[in-house]
């Protein structure tokens, strides 16, 4: 989409979506030209847009987000994990052989789900999140997140948003909760796929659990869309941390970059023995804890720290975000 197009794409949704109020005093009103004192003066006149029409700035940024080619192309590339994973164990285990690695408690996630894919392809869906839970799912986060505000100041289409105005914290927050809706559909995506495809290639029934119980394949899934809850929540803190690097420069692609760089650097660093001091504070650390759930009873202790992590980073970054975006400038 061109520069033209996205600008008349925003002033359309700005048009059908804002109440009548006045411009937000804080964005420029053309290059070298000052804001309208005027403005100021009355801003405490100004009424708050409607609840209803908050909904319809969010179901707005939700189309606009889902119905863009990049989302699109990451969604389909999560999808097609779950295959290629399933079609991988298949095809090693079509001579009647077991992968190895064991159901057991240890080694990981990954090795303990894997291994029982071929008896149950529920099993399927705990092996792709494990397997795109390090990388490939807070890559996508961190890419949505990251263009939320840089991609809209970069194209120009700011300033439409903020001339009803929405208020800037609420288009802040709009931001946030439409890249959270994101992550809970980016995980959807991989459970739904692998569960599809081990439900084809592999057979379904009763299941044993890590601690080595047994139970039914109605619990099995319940306890799958459990984890897929948890893994989603788990992105909450790169979500904040990829909309606040977006504040800070008028450059989407430059904001992608930084996001996935700084995810990089700390799942690098959460591998190195010398820094196990911190490693409980970086956001990655507990992500694979939600194999827990599948233990009997379930393990919640990672599983909560997990979540408390996730919610301070939330905090700290939200809150820095919000700081950003409510001073700056808005040129474009």
């Amino acid at each position: 989409m061109s520069r033209a197009e996205a600008q008349d794409d925003r002033a359309g949704e700005s048009a059908l979506t804002a109440p009548s109020t006045a411009p937000d005093p804080g964005v420029a009103a053309g290059p070298g030209v000052a804001p309208d004192p005027g403005a100021r003066a009355g801003q405490g006149a100004v009424r708050s847009p409607s609840p209803l029409w908050s909904l319809g700035l969010f179901r707005s940024e939700l189309l606009t987000t889902f119905r863009r080619w990049r989302t699109l192309a990451l969604l389909a590339v999560l999808a097609a994990v779950p295959i290629l994973v399933g079609i991988a164990v298949k095809i090693e285990t079509s001579d009647g052989s077991s992968l190895g690695g064991g159901g057991g408690g240890g080694g990981g996630a990954g090795p303990a789900f894997i291994s029982q894919i071929s008896n149950n392809g529920l099993f399927l869906v705990f092996t792709a999140l494990a397997a795109t839970l390090p990388f490939f799912l807070p890559m996508a986060i961190g890419v949505v997140a990251g263009d939320a505000i840089a991609g809209e100041s970069g194209a120009g289409t700011l300033r439409y948003l903020l001339v009803a105005p929405a208020g800037r914290s609420r288009l802040l927050l709009t931001k946030y909760a439409t890249v959270i809706a994101f992550c809970l559909a980016a995980t959807l995506v991989v459970a739904v796929s692998a569960l599809a495809v081990g439900a084809l290639l592999f057979p379904v029934g009763d299941l044993i659990t890590i601690s080595g119980t047994r139970i039914t394949y109605a619990e099995g899934l319940g306890r799958a869309l459990l984890i897929a809850l948890v893994v989603a929540a788990s992105l909450v803190g790169i979500a904040a941390l990829g909309l606040f690097v977006s504040t800070l420069t008028g450059s989407g692609i430059a904001a992608m970059a930084t996001t996935v760089g700084l995810l990089i650097t700390v799942q690098i660093l959460d591998q190195i023995p010398q820094l196990d001091a911190l490693q409980p504070y970086f956001f990655s650390h507990y992500w694979l804890s939600f194999a827990d759930v599948m233990r009997e009873p379930v393990y919640w202790d990672d599983l909560v720290k997990n979540l408390g992590l996730q919610a301070l980073y939330a905090a700290v970054f939200g809150s820095a975000a919000w700081a950003r975006f409510t001073t700056k400038d808005i040129t474009a």
